[in-house]
């Protein structure tokens, strides 16, 4: 016998007894090739194939995005349009870019790229990726969190998506009928795909959201909140049916039991196990690779046994992501490690099975698919009207009922997963499969633009306040008699000293207390929905030990602090989880709410604060942020070499502030806090005034003339006569108060006569913004690197020219930067450049 390899194959040649030829060829290559050196082409083999698909749907994918960013089209509609590089048996059915009615037009191509053989492997690998993208998803889904926030507003949550459903199903039983259309004939399947269109999913609606980075404002936590509820809905009626499908009682009642037993042993057993696992792991210090291993390996056991139940296999990835803690340190291990392959490499192999089985061709039954469309549109139409109506019974204005149903109707992978399965068990056509994917790509690539476009600046949507919009709430307009409220907003454990410092210096006292919100700022990794979290619950307490221990020491220290004070101080604690670009929302939120005159952050280049240069650079943007859009009085303490609270201060027997005077409403802010903390025992404040004996000169030439101008200035001026006049009533001459006025030319003297002014402070407050001649913010901003966030003579006062760096600031700014709102609203709030903030235009 003669054996030989050749091509694809293994070819044989035999003598019978007879004397005659047998050859056999047996074909057991379909894997990988010998190379095209021994005359093999790569592409007959599934491998190569299968490797140069992935390279050109990733490339396609990606120039798509970029392409197609400018117009916020969300990633996923790029997708989308590689999805429909469909095709038949016969290659002759529709595509787009890599289907036949584009470069599918050349046979050559198209044989070679999509080979039969590589059918199998291509669908395994789909189902892979669907399962661990599902996986993921519910990794990061806090159900029992954002359903407990769904209490407050569960009707959203139900209301429209009745109403989407039921108008959907009623226009469905009225046109597809055997007259009009074959399909969609039974119940069954109208019943089902309304409800696949009705309902809103929460991963569609949360990736949707962080593209637009709108996930911590208060519209955007309701529509996640109420696509928690639709899927809760969805997945009882998934296992419902799947469990009561079936003639036989016995199959029922064995199913019911194994699910059973299933939930059981995923809740109890499962997740304790993820816990000891969460517990076990250092603070700071990833999880071990083996468990990461075993996790993973975990997401296709789960699969199976599903599968083996009776339930689809896409259930047991779900059940398993969500008994897994979300949030570090487990979930956002497991997230750095795999996400990105999952969804980038992976993932792509779905899109291209659905795009297999979608049939562009079918768009020829005009008639049909504009029937379809408009059914669909009017259950979107459906589902915005009922988000009107019921946002009116929660005092929400309509704008943003309408924005909140826009949400709500955002399609996504979700929406195809579930096309897949209705497919797959007869209950949609091919025809009309393919009218519902092309469905989602338009109503989402509609839909994403008009929600940023329409909530462009955040208003609130729930105002419990009508005060705080009459007049804005500052230190000057705060009663001296009455509680002080202060947000404190800290990175680590590093800020904690320098800021119960300055809160100490603040003079809490019986007839004026200090309340202090204290809020733990955490980049949200690992999770799909922002928190905003209250910690004087025990079960709150009990969620942070393990997520976020961090947040727990800092709540301790702050609470030994409030013990331990000169007066009495009111602390209450919470944790903000959310993405660097949006954290500010739930902040200004709360400072609205809570009628509070002051919100104190720290500078990103503190020393006691080990960050990492994205970390760093990222809250640089957020404190960017926070000056742009800020309701209330906003301080940045800046401490670079954590001077502030040391062991030295309890040595001395003052607290040394000086305050640099200039003019205008920061410094008055600045000033205002200087008085109250003269008030307290031990203190020792210096005001120094600068009087510029140029500035009216100075103002004509850069402000513009009218009476209206110089009505301006002299109200700012009577304001800051005022206020220094009330500085100088205190206990002036008893050493705990002075002041010293300072004439100067113009802004460079200013500069020079602060290098001469320098003591043992133990805190410097100065204001952020300043109209003194030239040296204005804009014109420095090329050449002094902090000046955009600490203004001209707060970076000086913070820098190494002034007391060599060692003494503490605080930059106060009265209200929101409008120039700086201008800048980062032409930018973009998702990508807010240091450049572009630091640019004179």
């Amino acid at each position: 016998m003669d054996t030989s390899t050749r091509g694809n194959g293994t070819i044989s040649v035999i003598y019978d007894t007879h004397g005659r030829w047998e050859i056999c060829v047996k074909n057991d290559r379909n894997v990988g090739s010998y190379g095209i050196f021994l005359g093999d082409n790569p592409f007959d083999f599934a491998l190569p194939a299968t490797l140069f698909q992935l390279i050109i749907i990733i490339l396609i994918s990606q120039t798509l995005y970029f392409l197609l960013r400018p117009l916020r089209t969300p990633k996923f509609i790029c997708s989308v349009l590689l999805l429909n590089l469909c095709f038949s048996e016969k290659y002759v059915q529709g595509g787009i870019i890599l289907g036949p009615s584009c470069l599918g037009r050349y046979e050559v191509y198209w044989k070679s790229l999509f080979p039969p053989r590589q059918a199998d492997v291509l669908f395994v690998m789909s189902i892979v990726g669907a399962i661990y993208f599902l996986f993921f998803i519910a990794l990061k889904m806090d159900v029992i969190m954002t359903i407990r926030a769904a209490k407050s507003t569960w009707r959203l949550g139900i209301i429209p998506f009745m109403a989407s459903f039921m108008v959907m199903s009623t226009l469905l039983n009225f046109f597809y009928s055997p007259q009009n259309f074959s399909h969609l004939q039974t119940d069954t399947s109208r019943s089902s795909l309304s409800a696949t269109i009705a309902f809103s999913n929460f991963p569609v609606v949360s990736d949707a959201l962080a593209e637009l980075n709108l996930l911590a404002t208060e519209l955007g936590q309701i529509a996640l909140s109420s696509a928690t509820l639709n899927d809760c809905i969805q997945f009882f009626i998934i296992i419902s049916h799947h469990l009561l499908d079936t003639e036989k009682v016995e199959y029922t009642i064995y199913g019911f039991s194994c699910w059973i037993l299933f939930v059981l042993f995923s809740f109890f057993i499962l997740r304790p196990t993820m816990r000891f696992i969460a517990r076990s792991t250092p603070t700071g210090k990833p999880v071990k690779q083996i468990y990461v291993v075993f996790i993973l390996l975990g997401v296709l056991i789960m699969a199976g046994i599903t599968d083996l139940i009776g339930v689809t296999f896409l259930i047991g990835p779900l059940i398993y992501g969500l008994v897994i803690p979300s949030g570090p340190p487990l979930g956002t291990t497991l997230v750095d490690k795999c996400e990105v392959i999952i969804s980038e490499i992976l993932l792509p192999f779905f899109f291209v099975c659905v795009g297999m089985s979608t049939n562009l061709s079918a768009l020829n039954n005009w008639r049909e698919f504009a029937t379809l469309q408009f059914i669909l549109i009017a259950g979107d139409v459906a589902k915005v009207v009922a988000c009107v109506l019921v946002s009116m019974t929660y005092n929400i204005k309509a704008t943003h009922g309408i924005v909140l149903g826009l949400m709500l109707n955002i399609k996504g992978i979700t929406h195809l997963i579930a096309f897949s399965k209705l497919k797959k068990v007869k209950l949609l056509d091919d025809d009309t499969y393919s009218h519902l994917v092309i469905c989602v790509a338009v109503t989402t690539s509609v839909i994403t633009p008009f929600v940023k476009i329409l909530y462009k600046h955040r208003p609130r949507v729930l105002n419990s306040s009508t005060e705080y919009y009459d007049q804005m709430k500052t230190i000057q307009n705060s009663p001296r008699n009455s509680e002080f409220r202060i947000i404190t907003c800290l990175h680590s454990e590093g800020n904690v000293r320098g800021i119960t410092t300055l809160l100490e210096a603040c003079n809490p006292a019986p007839e004026s207390p200090l309340c202090v919100f204290v809020i733990h700022l955490i980049e949200l990794l690992g999770k799909s929905a922002p928190i905003l979290l209250p910690i004087n619950y025990k079960q709150n307490r009990k969620f942070l030990s393990v997520n976020y221990p961090d947040t727990n020491y800092i709540v301790r220290a702050f609470e030994n602090y409030a013990k331990n004070s000169y007066g009495p101080v009111i602390v209450l604690p919470y944790v903000n989880v959310a993405p660097y670009k949006s954290m500010l929302d739930a902040v200004c939120n709360l400072s609205q709410d809570k009628m509070v005159p002051l919100i104190v952050i720290p500078f990103h280049e503190n020393d006691n604060i080990e960050l990492g240069g994205h970390v760093s650079s990222s809250i640089r943007k957020l404190n960017t942020r926070f000056q742009a859009r800020v309701p209330c009085t906003l301080g940045i303490l800046v401490d670079r070499y954590s001077q502030l609270g040391s062991s030295q201060d309890h040595m001395k027997n003052y607290f040394h502030v000086g305050i640099f005077f200039v003019g205008g409403a920061d410094d008055r802010e600045a000033l205002a806090l200087g008085i109250r903390m003269s008030q307290r025992v031990n203190m020792k404040v210096s005001l120094f005034r600068f009087i510029v004996m140029n500035r009216k000169e100075y103002e004509s030439k850069t402000q513009p003339s009218g009476e209206d101008s110089f009505g301006v200035e002299e109200q700012e001026e009577m304001l800051d006569e005022g206020l220094i006049d009330e500085f100088k009533s205190m206990k002036f001459g008893s050493g705990s108060v002075s002041w010293y006025e300072i004439v100067v030319e113009d802004g460079v003297e200013i500069i020079d006569a602060i290098r001469g002014l320098e003591g043992n402070y133990d805190l410097v407050m100065v204001g952020k913004r300043h109209n003194v001649g030239s040296l204005k913010d804009e014109e420095m901003g090329n050449f002094i690197e902090n000046v955009q966030i600490l203004g001209i003579f707060g970076d000086m006062l913070s820098s190494t020219e002034f007391c060599i760096g060692t003494v503490p600031v605080l930059v106060t700014q009265c209200g929101r930067d409008k120039r700086v709102f201008n800048k980062l609203d032409r930018v973009g709030s998702v990508n807010v450049s240091q450049k572009s903030l630091m640019s004179n235009k």
